[in-house]
């Protein structure tokens, strides 16, 4: 009956993050703590409510408390390696990924982590092979088919990022995450109508989300090819690693600084130019953001 009481406690502390009420799964799951100390459980769960408001320093906190308890707790593991994620330390991350995966070997999950932080590092190859392997054993996740398609759409092969596009949008064709992945895909294949389509329904679905208004707005931009022109380059740059990337702008700076400066001046004078146009068309007025 205690196990079941217990249960009940930890699914009703679930169901209040599924409706975003963040401060009472909080204090519930304080008291269940309090009834329940030794349960590795009650930590993981706060550090994962910590986790969904961005408040790094506790899901880090908690997940380490629930460590200590059971350190094989499957969801202190995944918070540590999201919060690791979602905080920008790439490094650390991989190190506790592969910590993880000696746990969980056939968990999609930290593939797919790895993947995207591969992309951050422009090693495109590496994050397809991350992506195969997460989809290898979650073959039906639309977020993982929507990544695959973006870094096919990268790498140049249009059909494997097309038949990607499509497996997501049947598995899951009302998620903001997937529409987010997958527009742009759209726009490194060129396809700006139907990145801009996707980026639409993404902000349909959460229109709070300033991430989702923020991309809907720079791809209203890319709808005057003025700017797509002046945009080439970078676009061309994202396909090498970062470090390449580098190199070449310095060597085409010291080769080539007139063009380059010009080329710098009249990139800002298009930005700026069709930001402001697009905002006075969506919002009325000028709302402009560096």
């Amino acid at each position: 009956m205690d196990e079941e009481k217990q249960y009940a406690q930890l699914m009703r502390i679930e169901q209040l993050c599924e409706w975003s009420r963040f401060k009472d799964a909080i204090k519930e799951t304080e008291n269940y703590i309090q009834q329940y100390p030794e349960d590795a459980d009650g930590y993981a769960l706060l550090s994962k409510v910590y986790l969904m408001l961005d408040d790094f320093e506790k899901s880090w906190h908690w997940s380490q408390e629930a460590l200590k308890k059971e350190p094989e707790n499957e969801v202190a593991w995944e918070v540590r390696v999201s919060t690791l994620y979602t905080e920008g330390k790439y490094d650390e991350a991989m190190t506790a990924i592969k910590e993880a995966l000696t746990i969980y070997p056939e968990e999609g999950h930290y593939y797919f982590l790895k993947g995207n932080i591969y992309n951050q590092r422009g090693n495109y190859k590496k994050a397809k092979e991350s992506f195969l392997v997460a989809l290898k054993f979650e073959t039906s996740n639309a977020l993982y088919l929507a990544n695959y398609s973006y870094v096919e759409s990268i790498l140049g092969n249009q059909d494997l990022a097309l038949q990607a596009e499509e497996q997501a949008l049947e598995l899951n064709p009302e998620n903001s995450t997937v529409f987010m992945y997958l527009a742009w895909a759209a726009d490194q294949r060129g396809d700006h109508l139907k990145s801009l389509h996707y980026l639409e329904n993404a902000v349909r679905l959460k229109p709070d989300n300033r991430q989702l208004r923020e991309e809907y707005l720079e791809i209203l931009q890319k709808q005057y090819k003025v700017y797509r022109l002046f945009l080439v380059p970078s676009k061309l740059l994202t396909r090498v690693k970062p470090i390449y990337a580098f190199l070449l702008w310095i060597v085409a700076c010291i080769l080539f600084k007139p063009l380059v400066v010009v080329f710098i001046v009249l990139y800002v004078l298009a930005h700026w130019t069709t930001k402001i146009i697009v905002n006075v068309k969506v919002f009325g007025r000028i709302i402009v953001k560096a």
